[in-house]
């Protein structure tokens, strides 16, 4: 089919002063004579249609620029090589994409080496001293060439200097060339990059924008909207830092329950009357109570908290820890930790971001984490170490998310999560003895029958109560603050670390009243439940069940300080492995000398609550092919349960946590401090050194290091400062306390490396709870960019509440259009 649609009737400057009025000939004609418009194929008004110059907008069409729609302004590509030019978005979303660039500003990776490129056979390369020679320049990593940042922002298409804004500049020979160089492209007073300087500089200052040059706002109203606006900062922080909700169902005037932020806004107004009036006073088109604004001043917040934590990583070396859950939404959630030794020698593990990810295979994930490192110049090259779970596309040895980023960094070297790893350990025994899964499996039948019905639930509260009551007059149980308090039976949970003792714990202490809440249910229960409750009270009063229950909760009590000490965010891996070594000691004392004392134990109970306990020199008559093996009731419960649990514990620990054979931590060994750093060597500490952390190490620091070697280990033993050292992270405080890191700086330097491996995931399973309580059932449909921001201001409380209102005025003023004055 053929267009026969007339082209588009381009007006000149005579044809505003003719009639629009058509002639009164038929409704076809265009009226001749003066004030006619004749119209031909080629030209409209005697102007040709094509004879003016086409816009920018017109030669993106022209040339069949794909425009880019519903741009996520919080998550743009910040290396100048891969990212999109302003002329291929969205004419209406361009200002935005400018003020975000804006904020963010000029791509200036520091990094340790810049790849040379050889013009003329010498191997010339970028220099990060341009940086402070020209501040709008900028380096791309992806192709190693350099552009213009203000030239990016404002250049007109096609452009003045593509060298600089399209294509790139490699010529490290010829920077200070007036032609093709650096200076060429500056050019002079009135070169398009100077044009371009002046629209970025007006840009980052609002104040010098044409409308708030003609505004006679007073210096009264400016306080009073800066008021205003502090006012909505701090009522956002505040509803940020308790992870509460910030809109309510009906947010109306009229509503009695408008939603958390107008009812923090509103408390404010009252305790201040200057306040309250500055908010009942505010213009109809400023009062910055939308929704958007809420979003804005928490996404603003949460940059400056991650800007700051930036800041505190600094150049140090860093560790990246990444695991996955669910939100509410049944939407993927990545939450990225970073794990870095401060300027004060104090290990931080501090919340960074989380990503909503469309799947969970390793490059989608590692594309993803690169792209956050990137956004806030954190170099992959810097990374000294990785830690996740055990799943196949974190830890796979080819296709593996640490294999893929050990590609590009050799010494990020990845550890599984020690408490994953004995959870693992602690799963695995339940299961490997079948007496003890059999016990497990009936701690859970018991728990889930009473604790299953608000009923059963209040009677064991209420026969507990009695139950105290009647210890304390016997003057059995002491009484004191918060002492004897009501408790009830807890579920153990397979991925909640130290569930199960704490499931075991609470039935020990509430054995007795469990027993009588059960006889009460089937004394004088419903039919229904009567049955159940006398097989519930059957499985307790087993002799099996009980041995089975203090057994485990000696040997979980064991396992328990190593689960807790594995989560401390200052624990590091020699001490991870210290602590990993006395656990398997204590199990190793308690298989060869803790039969005594259980048994004891366990005829104590049984005494106490009147269950029959056989007689240990007996024959064991469980089955027939017990009966036949002639063994007695000792040697079953103390071989075939007690030193089978062990040795299936030891067993397990041995397997999953092989990392003590690793030359790496068995070198590392060599910064233990305990009994005055008798492990100290200095050839580990140069093998150390020269096998897995080269990149850190040149040739003239390995010699600067084997000197440090001869005077480090004297002067230490003789400081008493360092006599009560106990750990690695100990020594590396009092070494920056004491300023000795300036006199070994590269010893120093390698026990920071060692700081920086992982040893858990702890704190990312902290950030997942920290999310279930930000977005909840009611909260499912928060959007993701508002969860991360949210999180960021609710786990790192400490760095929310030390930004500056006055900064975040500012940026906000910055980030767009405004209708009233701040300064």
């Amino acid at each position: 089919m053929t267009d026969c649609r007339k082209p588009k009737r381009y007006k000149n400057i005579l044809s505003w002063f003719t009639s629009d009025t058509p002639s009164s000939g038929t409704g076809n004609e265009i009226g001749s004579g003066s004030g006619s418009r004749n119209a031909t194929e080629n030209s409209v008004n005697d102007v040709p249609i094509n004879t003016a110059p086409p816009s920018p907008l017109e030669e993106c069409r022209d040339e069949r620029i794909e425009i880019e729609e519903n741009v996520d302004v919080s998550s743009l590509e910040r290396d100048p090589g891969i990212r999109l030019p302003i002329c291929k978005y969205h004419l209406n979303e361009r200002d935005n994409i400018r003020r975000a660039y804006v904020v963010l500003g000029p791509y200036q990776p520091q990094l340790s080496k810049y790849p040379p490129s050889f013009d003329g056979g010498q191997g010339r390369k970028f220099n990060a001293k341009w940086f402070k020679d020209w501040p709008w320049l900028e380096y791309s990593e992806e192709l190693d060439k350099a552009y213009c940042f203000p030239c990016f922002l404002f250049d007109s298409y096609p452009s003045h200097h593509p060298a600089f804004t399209e294509c790139g500049f490699q010529g490290w020979k010829n920077v200070m060339s007036k032609q093709s160089g650096i200076l060429g492209h500056v050019g002079g007073l009135n070169s398009p990059h100077n044009a371009a300087m002046h629209k970025w500089e007006t840009l980052r200052n609002p104040s010098k924008h044409i409308e708030r040059v003609i505004s006679t706002q007073s210096s009264q109203e400016v306080a009073n909207n800066r008021l205003r606006l502090i006012t909505i900062i701090e009522s956002v922080r505040l509803l940020a830092h308790q992870g509460c909700a910030f809109r309510g169902h009906d947010e109306s005037i009229d509503s009695s329950n408008s939603g958390n932020f107008n009812a923090v806004r509103k408390s404010f107004g009252r305790m201040n009357i200057e306040v309250q009036k500055v908010l009942e006073n505010a213009p109809g088109n400023a009062k910055y109570i939308s929704p958007e604004i809420q979003r804005q001043i928490a996404n603003i917040l949460a940059n400056k908290v991650r800007t700051k934590i930036r800041e505190e990583v600094g150049d140090a070396k860093f560790c990246i820890l990444v695991d996955e859950a669910v939100d509410a939404s049944n939407r993927e959630q990545m939450a990225i930790i970073l794990r870095f030794v401060d300027c004060y020698g104090f290990i931080r593990e501090r919340f960074f971001k989380v990503i909503s990810v469309v799947d969970t295979c390793s490059q989608t994930l590692k594309n993803e984490i690169s792209k956050v490192l990137a956004q806030y110049d954190l170099q992959v090259e810097n990374m000294r170490g990785q830690g996740y779970d055990g799943a196949s596309n974190m830890r796979g040895e080819f296709n593996g998310l640490q294999a893929l980023f050990r590609e590009e960094c050799p010494s990020a070297y990845y550890v599984h999560c020690f408490a994953h790893r004995l959870q693992l350990t602690l799963n695995a025994a339940a299961k490997g003895v079948h007496d003890i899964w059999e016990f497990f499996s009936t701690l859970n039948f018991i728990v889930n029958f009473v604790d299953s019905s608000a009923k059963r639930h209040s009677a064991l509260k209420v026969i507990r109560e009695e139950e105290i009551a009647e210890l304390v007059a016997a003057g059995t149980l002491g009484t004191g603050t918060g002492a004897n308090q009501a408790c009830t039976l807890q579920r153990a949970g397979a991925t909640r670390w130290g569930s199960h003792l704490r499931s075991i714990s609470s039935l020990i202490k509430l054995f007795g009243a469990t027993r009588t809440t059960l006889a009460e249910l089937v004394a004088n229960g419903p039919n229904k439940v009567q049955g159940e409750a006398k097989s519930v009270g059957k499985a307790m009063e087993r002799f099996d069940f009980v041995f089975c229950l203090l057994l485990m909760h000696d040997v979980m009590r064991i396992t328990d300080f190593l689960c807790q000490s594995l989560q401390k965010k200052a624990i590091d891996i020699l001490n991870a492995l210290n602590f990993l070594s006395i656990t398997k000691s204590k199990l190793q004392d308690m298989r060869e000398d803790g039969w005594d004392n259980l048994i004891m134990r366990v005829a104590s109970f049984c005494c106490e609550y009147d269950i029959i306990m056989p007689d240990m020199s007996s024959p064991y008559k469980k089955s027939i092919r017990a009966s036949e093996q002639n063994i007695t009731n000792e040697h079953y419960y103390r071989v075939n349960i007690l030193n089978a649990v062990i040795d299936f514990q030891l067993a397990e620990l041995d397997s999953r946590f092989q990392d003590n054979s690793l030359e790496l931590l068995v070198l590392s060994a060599t910064f233990d401090p305990r009994d005055n750093f008798v492990s100290f060597k200095s050839e580990d500490v140069c093998n150390l050194a020269l096998k897995f952390y080269s990149q850190d190490f040149t040739s003239s620091d390995m010699y600067a290091l084997d000197m440090e070697c001869g005077y480090f280990l004297t002067d230490i033993q003789r400081d008493a400062r360092f006599s009560n050292t106990n750990s690695v992270s100990d020594l590396c405080r009092w070494l920056v306390e004491s300023r000795k890191s300036a006199f070994f700086p590269m010893i120093y330097r390698l026990i920071c490396l060692v700081l920086t491996l992982p040893v858990s995931t702890a704190t990312t399973e902290r950030a997942f709870s920290s999310m279930n309580i930000i977005k909840n059932r009611l909260r499912n449909k928060m959007e993701d960019d508002f969860l991360d921001d949210l999180m960021v201001l609710y786990i790192e409380k400490d760095f929310a509440d030390s930004i500056d209102n006055d900064s975040v005025i500012t940026e906000f003023e910055v980030s767009g259009p405004r209708r009233v004055r701040f300064r």
